[in-house]
This record gives structure tokens, sequence and C-alpha cells, in this order.
């Protein structure tokens, strides 16, 4: 991608943008008006989406007293503000609440961690982690996650990246180093290795560079402001359920891939989104000895390497990760992230041993139509995969 405002760009990778902080998923609900509906799958803590109330399942029928259409849709993300109507589902048909809410979007951090749990059940405990993209700021509450996990005595985690994009290879790796074994961190051995084109490979072999990535506890990136320890953070995991879906992409699925080769990783939900390079982030201030004025906040990601597993694979080549345990994400049901009921979470669960019973679980079948989606919208993490810049490409390019 090519940027005019690099410096909005930056911040909008770190989760820093002008936002009303929800996630949604458009269904067409009118073929013939080719009229949709906004559903909530989840909101960011403190944002005005959350101030006012809104959390998964809840239903938005128009923008501005507009019907939402593939046109003006993304207008529930862009717009600075905004008045929405509310609706609900009553025996399969989405009807109004005659009820509207006013927001307006703000700039301020959106946190992707939006759930960490832990359920006990026959004699088990489990963490359950949603995490919706690899920024650098949440690094150490991330850790300090782990550090709980471990003093729990966890030995399975669902790790639920089915909103989650992308985004730093740095976090990415602080993830890997909590959720590997212990023995595979201790003996550093490979994580990940990335593959260049023979031009940046010979610049690579030049420069000392090693193209494996190996399990570590100690980060420390001062360029970024990253300084962090996840020595006391290895959870000692025997088993991940990895909860996917289309809007898993790049680091959510090289986290996954890179783990398989040392702990059984159960996939469940849908097809990931396919995206297994990895880029720069390449500013023309960097890249130039003297840069144009005009160029003077412009910048670049561009890719530059595709990431492979200890094994020489990479599990979501060519299109996406499959799941071993197909399921459909339904937010309309309103379960909330982290409720045992929720479609996906429940099926991991289940998966570790906890038992159900039937009665009050609401059914998709009974409870909503099965709505066309529109393609979502996508956060400036999405299919990212980032990697700092080493010290002598831009050098190298001047």
């Amino acid at each position: 991608m090519l940027t005019d405002d690099m410096a909005s760009f930056n911040s909008s990778v770190e989760g820093v943008s002008t936002t009303f902080g929800w996630n949604l998923t458009f269904y067409l609900v009118e073929k013939e008006t080719n009229q949709y509906v906004a559903v909530v799958n989840f909101v960011h803590e403190g944002t005005p989406a959350a101030k006012a109330g809104f959390k998964r399942g809840n239903i938005i029928l128009s923008i501005n007293d507009e019907k939402i259409t593939p046109d003006n849709y993304t207008d529930l993300y862009y717009k600075p503000t905004l008045k929405v109507s509310l609706g609900e589902l009553k025996e399969n048909t989405i009807v109004s609440q005659n009820k509207s809410i006013e927001l307006t979007a703000v700039n301020m951090y959106e946190n992707p961690i939006i759930c960490d749990s832990v359920y006990e059940f026959n004699g088990k405990k489990v963490g359950y982690l949603a995490y919706t993209g690899f920024d650098l700021k949440s690094i150490n509450p991330l850790i300090e996650i782990g550090k709980k996990f471990k003093a729990e005595g966890i030995e399975e985690l669902v790790l639920d990246l089915r909103y989650n994009g992308g985004g730093y290879v740095i976090t990415e790796n602080v993830l890997a180093s909590m959720f590997a074994p212990q023995e595979a961190v201790s003996s550093k051995k490979v994580f990940e290795k990335e593959i260049y084109n023979s031009y940046l490979s010979e610049i690579y072999q030049k420069q000392g560079e090693n193209l494996e990535t190996r399990f570590t506890t100690e980060f420390n990136y001062p360029e970024v402001e990253v300084n962090a320890s996840t020595k006391d953070a290895n959870i000692g995991l025997k088993k991940i359920y990895g909860l996917i879906g289309s809007g898993s992409a790049s680091a959510s699925e090289a986290l996954l891939g890179g783990l398989m080769p040392y702990t059984n990783v159960r996939l469940i939900g849908t097809q990931t989104h396919g995206k297994y390079c990895t880029g720069w982030m390449l500013s023309a201030e960097e890249m130039y000895e003297k840069c144009p004025q005009e160029l003077k906040n412009w910048g670049i990601y561009v890719m530059v390497s595709i990431y492979q597993n200890a094994n020489g694979k990479t599990p979501c080549m060519p299109d996406g990760l499959i799941p071993d345990i197909p399921i459909e994400d339904d937010p309309i049901l309103a379960y909330q992230i982290g409720d045992v009921n929720e479609p996906l979470l429940k099926q991991a669960l289940t998966e570790a041993g906890r038992s159900y019973e039937t009665d009050g679980v609401r059914s998709r079948s009974a409870a909503s139509p099965h709505f066309k989606a529109l393609p979502p919208v996508k956060t400036p993490l999405f299919g990212k995969r980032i990697q700092l810049i080493p010290s002598f490409v831009s050098s190298h390019s001047k």
C-alpha cells in the first residue's frame, strides 16, 4: 500500500485512530432494495460504542435515517458523527426497536485484548484469550496475562483470533515464546524463518543477518520502545484451540502455523484469509538522504518475504488455514465474547472436555436466517505482518 499520510498510518497500526470502537458484520436482509443491517461483533473498551451500551449481537438498521447499502455501509467506520437506529430479531425477521443513538468518533487507542478468562471443569483449567491485533502497546499486558495463566496451572488455551488481521512480528514472537513448550524456548529452537528473493538474501548474508527467528525470552527493540521479558510467562501449554475465520490473517496465521511443529493446535471456525507474506513499512524520509519536501509524509508498506515454520511449511499458503472443525461465526445470536455458550468457544470447551446441557442454548437454525454478508471493513492492520526494517536496508537504499 501507498500513503501520503505516513504519520497517521503509523498511529493506526499502533491501534490509535479516530473511531467509534466497534467491529461489525453486514448482512443483506432485503434483496429487492439491496438493504443491509450491521451486527456488532464486539466493541473495544472505553470507546464511544462501548459507552453508548453497544454489545455483540446489537443490530443497526440505518445510518442517519438512511438504509444501509453497499454504497454507504463504510460510513459506520469513517463518518465523524452518526445517528443509528436499532433493530432486533423476532421470529426470523429483523424489526425496528424504534430507538436511535447518536455517536461521535474520538481519536483513541483501541485495546486489542478484548477478553481473557479461565474456565474450570473436570479438575482442569482452560484459558481463553480473545485478541484482535498484534500491536506493540499490548505486549506487556499480554505478558501479564501469560503469567496469570501460568499461576492458574493452565495446560490448554483457547486462542481467539477470528477478528485478528495481523500486526507486528515482535508481538507475534512474544506470544509464541509464552505458548510454545518451555523446552523449545529454553533451547532457542527455530520458530520461523523468512524466505527472501535472491537479491535480498544476498544482502542479508553479506551483513551476517540470520533469516531464522528463534524462540527467546528477551525482547529489546529501543527503536520502537519495546523492552519486555517473557522469562516467567511461559504457560506450559499442551494444547491450543485456535478460533479462526475470514478475519484472521497474516500474523495470526503465522503464529498458529509457527506453533504447529511444537504444540497440538486444533483449529475451529472458518477458513482464514491466507496472507503468507511479511512486509516493511518504509517512509520516504527513511529512504532518501535528502527527502523532497513533496514526499515528506509519504510511505509504503511492501511485501519482502514469505514466512515458514520450523518444518519449512507455510500452513496458510495459498488460501488460508483450514479449520479442523468448521463452525460459522454468528454474532446475531448475541452470545458475548467469552460466554461459554458462544458457538466457537463452546466447541473448543467441548473438545477440552466440558459438558453442556442443551436447554436454553440459542440455536442458529431457530434464531436467525442465513443472511448474505458484505465484505468486512478492514482495519489498518489487516493483512499485515510487519517486520522492523533492518538498519542496512535504509542505508543501502540511500
